[in-house]
């Protein structure tokens, strides 16, 4: 388990150095790579679609407004 944990903050502490468009890019990526890989488990369609739309709708958030990054007074 602690391999597990050190691994995600490792994850974490790379995440949060990132810029605001690399982070947004890096979660519209990943938000898009979800739906799609959900759609394709539950209902054995590609989602393309949705998860184009996710991935744009995420990355246009956190770009736009910095929701997801966390608060730098931490």
């Amino acid at each position: 388990m602690t391999g597990t944990t050190g691994l995600y903050e490792r994850a974490d502490e790379w995440a949060r150095g990132l810029s605001r468009g690399r982070y947004a890019v890096l979660l519209g990526a990943s938000s898009g790579g979800g739906v799609l890989a959900f759609g394709l488990l539950v209902s054995g369609d590609a989602l393309l679609v949705r998860a184009l739309t996710m991935s744009l709708v995420m990355f246009g958030l956190e770009y736009a407004f910095g929701a997801f990054g966390g608060s730098d007074d931490e």
